[in-house]
């Protein structure tokens, strides 16, 4: 697709979610894509516009992607792993890119979809955390292990949040496992599932006399928002590659030597 001359369609599974509804306003008012529609288990034929509060919304909400009849649009996916990984692949055979922040999916699930996306030769990124911050969290980390040899996860989600621990919990696992030559099971991650809670990870390496504690924080979904938009981007330029590190999408978006700010 010409992103130069035409906007990017955009159909956002989970749409009435919290990360949904918070990803989808920022594709509506982004100049350079156009929010195509939404999926929604529990507000399926209703309208887009009334649920918020935006007259001109022309969409009525579905419930799966036969609603939408695109030759090409990206499919960003905040649901659940059980109903996220059959939609991905649907929408891999369609010629659609993919964009998913769901989490949970099991080995041979990523594995599949992996595959899935180089036979179809579309472009996905499906990574656990979109926040920069979360992936400046764990390059930190990542620095950190070569001076420390041992460390631990304490993760804390909202109570409605299914998968413990989180998907960025086990990223981090992964990335310290590699890092310390450990596997990531090896690592102690503690999860907190509370009222008030959004998400919240601290990683915390201790030594003789002294600890180091890498911390963030998310209060608001908003904080997902550019990570998802640069992802959207990004999916559109490639063909039959999935990644799973943001910084992957974020490095290529900057010209060498220049600092990403979002």
């Amino acid at each position: 697709m010409d992103t130069e001359t035409a906007r990017i369609p955009v159909v956002v599974a989970g749409i009435t979610g919290k990360t949904g509804s918070a990803v989808g306003r920022a594709v509506y008012q982004a100049p350079d894509l156009a929010l195509a529609g939404g999926l929604s288990r529990n507000h399926a034929g209703e309208n887009l516009g009334a649920l918020w509060g935006i007259e001109a919304f022309p969409w009525v909400l579905g419930d799966t992607l036969g609603a939408f009849n695109l030759p090409h649009a990206v499919l960003v996916d905040f649901t659940e792993p059980e109903t996220a990984l059959p939609r991905l692949l649907e929408a891999a055979e369609r010629g659609w890119d993919i964009v998913a922040g769901t989490t949970g999916f099991s080995a041979e699930g990523r594995v599949e979809l992996a595959n899935c996306v180089v036979r179809c030769g579309v472009g996905a990124a499906v990574i656990a955390n979109f926040s920069l911050g979360a992936w400046v969290a764990e390059r930190l980390a990542a620095e950190a292990s070569r001076y420390f040899a041992t460390a631990e996860i304490l993760e804390g989600h909202h109570v409605t949040k299914r998968d413990r621990p989180s998907g960025t919990a086990r990223a981090m696992a992964e990335t310290l496992g590699q890092r310390m030559k450990r596997s990531p099971d090896d690592i102690p991650v503690h999860s907190l599932r509370l009222p008030g809670m959004v998400a919240h990870q601290t990683v915390v390496f201790g030594s003789q006399g002294q600890l180091l504690s890498i911390r963030h924080d998310v209060h608001d979904r908003t904080a997902y928002v550019d990570g998802v938009l640069a992802a959207i981007r990004w999916v559109c330029r490639v063909e039959g590659r999935m990644v799973t590190d943001l910084g992957e999408i974020l490095d290529s978006e900057a010209a060498p030597h220049e600092d990403v700010r979002l």
